[in-house]
């Protein structure tokens, strides 16, 4: 910032229930939600919930967990006597318990009591056995671990809480955007797609948790967004990953809409095809020499240009679109750059070597470019 990366997300079976004409029966046996392999078209917001869990996991095995009015308090675990539940070895028998208030209106909270072993998740952060902390909306939840579980994705139970009792939201990223996959994970930010509810139009949001934490901890990494934010609202080039807005959340959560690049990086590219062809290999260069050249020609220094780093569209041949700016740096004349920084493998020598009082400038990227054209 989703399993919405092929147009499509699994829901419950409850979701197409009359709740008015439920028995008691129905009740017990349509509350009792299970994560399994069934996926179906999205479906608009329902009334009678008061909220729902949207799968993390890109791959689109979990189900869409559905917290209906009639129940403002469920619980998860492993064990089969919960409303929800979650199979897998780290999630524990009674793991946790989520709480609506019964407000409906911007004013209602959701509380979660952690009882599990392993943890409950907020946004990275654990809860801590027999502790509650609020859940808001567009938070992260996790059970058992907030890793990604790459192995067995039936087992990665991440999730982006959704509130809809709140009514829907008037301001913000939820105001414009849904969510759809997962496309990256770091220590601070999540990479979702997204799309335009008013153009259908899909984008890329880094998701910044908690930006103000971050500032408060003295934290260098909310020095390292706010200078991207900076730079790349300066950059317009066909060859660079644009910056289309930002939003910052009411519960301090930092939101960057980018342009969505579909068709992955250039590492994978080369591994892809056991390296590239020196035709490809010409068409990337070109493309990578022309956006630096105009970064610098801002005054801009990339300062982790690899593969990674370096995004590819589904065209054929590709456009490429360098991306992450977040060690850039603005430089100039009177100006060098003296931070260690960037990924060793890509690091221009005075970069390694440079002595206390000597420094380096943009042309480290440069270096880079020339290893990256070594390893296509």
């Amino acid at each position: 910032m989703d399993d919405l990366y092929d147009n499509s997300m699994a829901y419950d079976d409850e979701l197409d229930a009359q709740v008015d004409s439920q028995d008691t029966e129905q009740t017990q046996t349509q509350s009792t939600q299970e994560a399994s392999q069934s996926q179906s078209q999205p479906v608009p917001m329902d009334s009678h919930l008061w909220g729902y869990l949207q799968p993390c996991n890109p791959n689109g095995v979990l189900n869409r967990i559905d917290f209906w009015k009639i129940h403002p308090k469920y619980t998860i675990g492993r064990n089969t006597a919960n409303q929800v539940v979650l199979p897998g070895p780290k999630v524990s028998n009674n793991h946790c318990v989520i709480s609506w208030d019964g407000v409906e209106g911007p004013g209602s909270t959701i509380a979660v009591q952690d009882s599990s072993s392993n943890g409950t998740f907020i946004n990275g952060t654990r809860i801590g056995k027999g502790l509650t902390k609020l859940l808001r909306e567009g938070n992260e939840i996790a059970f058992g671990t907030a890793v990604p579980q790459l192995v067995n994705p039936l087992e990665d139970y991440r999730f982006i809480y959704r509130h809809v009792a709140g009514g829907p939201p008037t301001e913000g990223l939820y105001a414009k955007y849904d969510l759809g996959s997962e496309l990256g994970k770091g220590s601070f930010a999540t990479v979702r797609k997204a799309v335009n509810r008013e153009t259908g139009k899909w984008y890329a949001v880094k998701m910044i948790h908690d930006s103000r934490t971050l500032r408060q901890s003295g934290d260098s990494k909310s020095n390292i967004f706010a200078r991207e934010i900076s730079i790349m609202e300066k950059l317009k080039h066909p060859n660079i990953c644009e910056l289309i807005e930002v939003f910052v959340q009411a519960n301090n959560d930092l939101n960057l809409v980018l342009e969505l690049i579909d068709g992955g990086d250039l590492l994978e590219h080369i591994i892809k095809n056991n390296g590239l062809s020196e035709v490809d290999t010409k068409h990337i260069t070109f493309q990578m020499c022309d956006a630096l050249a105009y970064i610098h020609s801002k005054g801009v220094a990339h300062r982790d240009l690899k593969p990674e780093n370096v995004l590819l569209t589904v065209d054929r041949p590709p456009i490429v679109k360098i991306a992450d700016f977040g060690l850039a740096k603005v430089v100039n004349s009177l100006t060098m750059l003296k931070t260690m920084c960037g990924t060793p493998n890509y690091l221009a020598p005075e970069v390694v070597k440079q002595k206390e009082e000597e420094g380096y400038d943009h042309l480290v990227d440069s270096w880079s470019v020339g290893v990256i054209v070594f390893s296509m």
